[in-house]
């Protein structure tokens, strides 16, 4: 892993092997690094950042709201500052309503770099994550090599407020045009929440037979289609294989999802990636070195069954070990 870390390393911010040496003498430097809520998915940024605090010699501390919340965001980017950080690495839930309190962050020397998703305030210093326009749309080319040309593709989006959302929302749709014979249901929001996105497929399902496709935009979102479309199978509503899952983000279960055909497709990012270079590119800036790009692309698969026991692809599934 370190050696990956270290490949990666000289590609995205171009550093040399002195800048990435420890530097005992120099002054204890602190990042915040604050995170969407506690999901699971968070675990990989979590060990990323312990590893770069180690291998970085910074003093970082680690933070999420329980769930998504970004009023609490807030709270615990002021807390932050009052206790003596000096950089905050912000995974932010939304893409204008923190604006103002990170503007006044910024305005007091403490440089703002978000991962995972962006905000719309210009003054950040840097967005670590993936591009979620383009993968997106492998998403939906993925789709168009497994449909029929008269299938019908349901939208199953986390946060229409959500910049993330609407980024692998569009990239998706834009994906498609008349040619291709598809018909893309009209998005449905389903709060990022589980138990309402698998209520809500069922729904969709039962009154919509010909859906074919359910494509979701984020982890919850895919357990809860992936849950959907398993229920409706096993109480015999429709017969295995006959609606399948295009979805981001691997979860505990997905390996046999995989298998029995109800999720098609899962497109990977890499968060430990997005931890990781959030808290060097905040240590970079500490010691007075500039990060040569503003947007770093951390990358991503998409797994099938196919390529699903593939060694590199069970590194992106399983960074933490």
């Amino acid at each position: 892993m370190k050696k990956l870390i270290a490949l990666l390393s000289a590609v995205m911010l171009t550093v040399t092997c002195t800048a990435c040496s420890k530097q005992k003498d120099s002054p204890e430097m602190k990042i915040a690094v604050i995170c969407k809520s506690t999901d699971p998915y968070w675990d990989s940024v979590k060990k990323a950042v312990e590893d770069a605090e180690s291998e970085l010699d910074v003093s970082v501390s680690y933070t999420a709201p329980e769930k998504e919340d970004y009023q609490k965001q807030i709270d615990l980017v002021n807390q932050a500052v009052s206790d003596g950080a000096q950089a905050i690495v912000l995974a932010p839930v939304v893409m204008d309503e923190m604006n103002d309190a990170l503007s006044q962050v910024i305005q007091k020397g403490i440089p703002v770099i978000t991962i995972d998703s962006d905000i719309s305030l210009e003054t950040r210093t840097a967005f670590i994550g993936t591009q979620n326009e383009s993968a997106s749309a492998v998403a939906g080319r993925y789709v168009k090599e497994i449909a029929e040309k008269d299938s019908v593709v349901a939208v199953l989006t986390h946060d229409s407020a959500s910049q993330t959302a609407q980024q692998r929302t569009s990239g998706f749709v834009s994906s498609f045009d008349t040619a291709d014979g598809i018909q893309l249901l009209e998005p449905v929001d389903c709060g990022g929440d589980s138990a309402k996105t698998k209520d809500t497929a069922v729904q969709m399902i039962t009154e919509n037979p010909e859906i074919d496709i359910l494509y979701a935009t984020n982890q919850p979102t895919t357990i809860g289609a992936c849950q959907a479309v398993n229920s409706l199978v096993k109480d015999g509503t429709i017969s295995e294989g006959q609606v399948q899952v295009v979805g981001f983000d691997y979860f505990d279960g997905a390996d046999a999802d995989i298998n029995n055909g109800t999720l098609a497709g899962v497109i990977v990012q890499n968060p430990y990636n997005m931890g990781y270079f959030g808290v060097m590119a905040a240590s970079y800036l500490l010691k007075g070195q500039e990060i040569p790009s503003a947007m770093m692309d951390t990358g991503i698969a998409l797994v099938t069954e196919e390529n699903l026991n593939h060694e590199d692809i069970q590194f992106m599934i399983h960074p933490v070990g």
